[in-house]
């Protein structure tokens, strides 16, 4: 079992987007995948509850996300930070079965009320205080007995854009990551302040990981490989990238070498740590999706599931795409399939 997360303090990056694509992906060649929505913002828990949440809305005008169905990650973790249990019990967990061998354990617009304990956890992650050290293991231990218990290959875990105590907790309760960045600028200016939270971040979990597994406390590595960058949101012209971007995608993976993979290095053998490609730290160049980004949030599939019949939804006729729109679109939805099948190869040989 692998825990994978998406993560980028900046935003904006279509994380969320990709993170149910790949799930959706790895579910569909028969892996069993649990999905976590880990951000407030709930935007994964919008996309695969799309129906659920629209007939909601129909029937009443004060519904609320914690009105659907099922556990919420927050209701999870609230039996540690809230309670009196030494460890979350399982066997209350109720996920959302989204389609065959894909759940979701929904978000919480109200996740951030949790934020302070697991700050207070991680600045007191040395001071023997039982009661904060199991809040401080307890995502991962979470994690790892749900896993067990439902026979999850992979749990996806979707992160705010922050640093906060929040990210920081599930970030270091995962496996490994991939880092998703728009080719601009800022993207690749904040590689280097990425790279400087994330070193932080292992640093300050290595310092207390043997004490912890020497009072028999279910502690995680705390040590996410890094599997490569998922590039996004950039525009083709003549089926390339447009010059304005052509120039950061050259220069974001120079900045991941420069800044990231000595980080990794620090921290361990590259070979465990530093997994992209030998050529270069990107893993795979996902281009805009265009008018599909909006239809697959609409019926909450993945990009590559969408349907003919789905794209009357968005057409002002209420009349599905034909002729050249729908070739157009078959044949771009096969190539986005091809790209999350590479990520799904990659998981696979870890």
């Amino acid at each position: 079992m692998k825990i994978v997360t998406l993560y980028n303090h900046k935003g904006g990056v279509s994380k969320t987007t990709t993170t149910f694509n790949l799930a959706s992906y790895l579910a569909s060649i028969g892996r069993k995948v649990l999905m976590v929505d880990a951000d407030p913002q709930c935007n994964l828990t919008e996309i695969a509850l799309v129906k659920l949440i629209e007939d909601l809305d129909q029937t009443s005008t004060t519904a609320k996300i914690k009105d659907l169905p099922g556990t919420s990650i927050l209701d999870a973790l609230n039996q540690r930070i809230k309670g009196d249990t030494a460890i979350i019990d399982i066997s209350k967990i109720k996920v959302n079965e989204i389609s065959k061998n894909l759940d979701l354990l929904r978000g919480s617009v109200d996740l951030s009320s949790i934020e302070d304990d697991l700050a207070e956890a991680y600045i007191q992650r040395a001071s023997m205080r039982t009661n904060l050290m199991r809040t401080y293991v307890a995502i991962g231990d979470f994690f790892e007995r749900l896993a067990q218990k439902e026979g999850y290959d992979y749990i996806f875990v979707d992160v705010g854009p922050s640093s906060g105590a929040l990210t920081r907790a599930f970030f270091l309760a995962c496996d490994v990551f991939y880092i998703p960045a728009a080719p601009d600028r800022f993207n690749v200016q904040a590689i280097g302040t990425l790279s400087t939270i994330i070193d932080r971040w292992m640093t300050e979990h290595a310092q207390v990981a043997n004490q912890y597994k020497d009072l028999g406390l279910p502690i995680r590595h705390g040590k996410p490989a890094f599997l490569g960058a998922v590039v996004q949101a950039f525009k083709l012209y003549a089926g390339k990238a447009k010059p304005g971007y052509k120039l950061w995608m050259t220069r974001l993976p120079e900045e991941i070498r420069n800044s990231l993979k000595p980080v990794m290095k620090k921290h361990g053998s590259l070979k465990e740590l530093y997994l992209p490609s030998a050529t270069k730290p990107i893993a795979i160049e996902v281009p805009d999706f265009n008018q599909l980004a909006p239809l697959m949030q609409e019926v909450g599939k993945a990009v590559f599931n969408i349907s003919k019949a789905d794209t009357a939804r968005i057409t002002e006729s209420g009349e599905p795409w034909k002729g050249n729109n729908w070739a157009q679109a078959s044949t771009r939805m096969a190539h986005y399939k091809d790209l999350f099948k590479k990520l799904a190869d990659q998981l696979e040989s870890l």
